[in-house]
């Protein structure tokens, strides 16, 4: 059984359905939000766990184009 507050299942149906590409650029918003109420936390080693926790896999080149898209404000993906 759950503590109140802790989420046990999907928030909503169908989020299991994302894409990798989309999963990649919901954590890249959420890393990108993290970042304004924490500007001293370093961006890849954030980046590196939102992705290790969602269990996606990306090399160093990818990760930087990540990373890069966050730091230029645009992370649609």
């Amino acid at each position: 059984m759950a503590d109140a507050g802790e989420l046990s299942e999907p928030v909503q149906e169908g989020s299991d359905d994302a894409t990798r590409d989309q999963k990649i650029a919901g954590l890249a918003r959420q890393v990108a939000a993290d970042l304004t109420l924490r500007p001293q936390e370093d961006l890849l080693t954030q980046l590196r766990v939102r992705l290790f926790d969602a269990g996606i896999t990306v090399d160093e080149a990818e990760l930087i184009a990540i990373a890069g898209t966050i730091a230029l404000g645009n992370q649609s993906g």
